[in-house]
């Protein structure tokens, strides 16, 4: 399931811009290094930080009015242990050019060594739906184009992962106002953390019951991210979880966020079938979780 990265993406060299970044408590999971969901949130901040001055020109152009910038997909794959006194750098550039949407290509470097990779698929809208990118847009982004000829193509989960009744499993969370970004919908950080509760919850259910929750090296280490539709404020959402299959080292879960029986995100997910207490997720425990025929 981790997206296919191109080795050269691997190496600082390849990216046009490089951004130093700190660990914040709030980026750690519970075994103490930054997890995932923090690797996202630093995506995030690269991302607008890339993107800011080009819209602030847009917008003083006054050409397109009123326009939004909305996540189609994202990816995120933590490759190694991440600890806390680390010296981290962000590289960004781009993988792709469409006609309303871009892809932004990312890499975590601790010294040199790659430590994480990631994407995001963003579409520029005006309130008629998706728009034809700005001329100016495409000159910025064409400056930063990673050496890639094969970007791959979008994440595209197949339709029968929309049925609330596929999932054997499934978690109820509200979403608070805490979530909510600039365009009045739950944040693409905070529904990678509702996909990392999704599994913790059935890790649970599985391993442990009550305090202390189960092992937490068991957390997906990869996320692949498809946005079906906004998800909004206020209101109560399950995130619904089902196992997809895995290999004696790692296991990938089906998750979806559903208003009632309605799929508003998807998403797969990777994380290690051993803890290192030896807790393992045996085959026995998975089998009655599989994701169910519609």
């Amino acid at each position: 399931m981790p997206e296919s990265h191109p080795a050269a993406l691997t190496h600082p060299a390849a990216y046009p811009v490089l951004r130093e970044v700190a660990p914040r408590y709030s980026d750690l999971g519970p075994d103490g290094s930054v997890s995932a969901t923090g690797v996202t949130r630093w995506f995030e901040d690269a991302r607008v930080g890339q993107e800011l001055p080009a819209f602030r020109r847009l917008i003083e152009d006054g050409e397109f009015g009123a326009f939004r910038i909305l996540l189609a997909a994202q990816s995120v794959e933590r490759l190694d242990h991440m600890p806390f006194d680390g010296k981290y750098r962000i590289g960004v550039g781009v993988r792709r050019v469409g006609g309303s949407s871009f892809t932004y290509g990312y890499a975590v470097f601790c010294d040199d060594r790659c430590v994480a990779l990631g994407s995001t698929v963003t579409v520029f809208a005006t309130d008629a739906g998706p728009a034809h990118l700005p001329d100016a847009l495409r000159t910025d982004l064409g400056g930063m184009v990673l050496d890639e000829p094969d970007a791959p193509a979008a994440y595209q989960p197949g339709p029968e992962r929309r049925d609330r009744s596929s999932y054997p499993f499934a978690v109820a969370l509200r979403a608070r106002v805490g979530d909510i970004d600039t365009n009045r919908h739950v944040n693409n950080v905070t529904l990678v953390s509702w996909y990392a509760d999704g599994v913790a919850a059935l890790h649970d259910e599985l391993l442990t019951s009550g305090w202390g929750g189960p092992p937490p090296e068991l957390a997906p280490a990869a996320y692949r991210v498809q946005y079906v539709a906004e998800v909004g404020y206020p209101a109560q959402y399950e995130i619904g979880v089902a196992v997809l299959g895995g290999d004696d080292d790692t296991v990938t879960y089906g998750l979806g966020v559903f208003l009632g029986d309605r799929c508003v995100g998807l998403a797969d997910a990777v994380g290690p079938r051993r803890a290192y207490d030896g807790t393992r997720l045996d085959a026995t425990l998975l089998d009655g979780w599989r994701m169910i025929a519609p």
